[in-house]
């Protein structure tokens, strides 16, 4: 059997390559392909080199994760070993090359990873780990910034929202009794913060423009801060995409 590694080569293999890293259990695993072998003084230093360019060109790619993609990768082909071949595969190094010397030979190690099943992995346990973040959190219900035209953005809280404003305020009079002034009553208010899972930001922003150029009627909500928001890039099913967090404040009219 051949293994090719770039411009690296070699036939003269002391254990089979194929092979799988990660937790078999959950099915996050991702071929592995292992270099065993007497390698020539030139083979070598062709399989240092391979490794060398790929390292430096690796260390400035973007964040793995970040970016969703593989990156730098290397070209690993191998002919029929055991009924199993590959060509052309898209491969990361995992453990560097290492060496011991036998006679005229290195008797040399090195692992490569299948580079788009290794970040299928990452991303999945990336998912995995805010799905078990997010199922910690306890379920709050939706909130709906109804428009008249256009979409009507649906937050998912992540805070309670309903609190209360421009109550009754108590003071002590100078002989020391308690002395309340204001109306007996008080605003209820929504303290809105939570994650677009319907519309836009875009969305949420025309209904605040809409909303603040009527005039409210009685018991409708009026916005008293402008929405904001920030933006997270999540991974769903392998697919990244970017989730908006919102925040607004909104009371109820009279």
């Amino acid at each position: 059997m051949t293994i090719t590694i770039g411009s690296f080569s070699t036939s003269v293999l002391t254990a089979q390559p194929f092979g799988y890293e990660g937790d078999a259990r959950t099915g996050l695993t991702a071929r592995t392909f292992r270099v065993n072998g007497l390698l020539t003084s030139a083979q070598w230093q062709a399989l240092v080199s391979e490794y060398g360019t790929w390292r430096n060109s690796r260390l400035t790619d973007a964040d793995t994760l970040s970016s969703a993609s593989v990156g730098t990768t290397v070209s690993v082909s191998i002919a029929s070993s055991n009924g199993l071949s590959i060509s052309g595969l898209a491969c990361w190094f995992t453990e560097p090359p290492s060496g011991e010397q036998a006679g005229p030979y290195i008797s040399a190690n090195a692992t490569l990873v299948d580079a788009a099943q290794a970040l299928a992995v990452l991303l999945r346990e990336q998912e995995k780990s805010r799905q078990n973040s997010e199922a910690t959190v306890p379920s709050l219900g939706t909130v709906t910034l109804t428009r008249a035209t256009g979409t009507s953005p649906i937050v998912t809280l992540t805070k309670p929202m309903l609190t209360r404003q421009d109550g009754p305020s108590v003071s002590l009079t100078a002989t020391g009794v308690s002395y309340v002034t204001g109306a007996l009553a008080a605003h209820k208010v929504r303290q809105i913060e939570g994650y677009l899972t319907t519309g836009s930001y875009d969305d949420v922003l025309s209904w605040y423009d809409e909303t603040i150029a009527a005039i409210p009627s009685s018991t409708s909500w009026f916005p008293i801060s402008p929405p904001s928001a920030t933006a997270e890039v999540i991974i769903s099913g392998g697919a990244k995409s970017t989730r908006y967090s919102v925040s607004l404040t909104a009371l109820q009219i009279i």
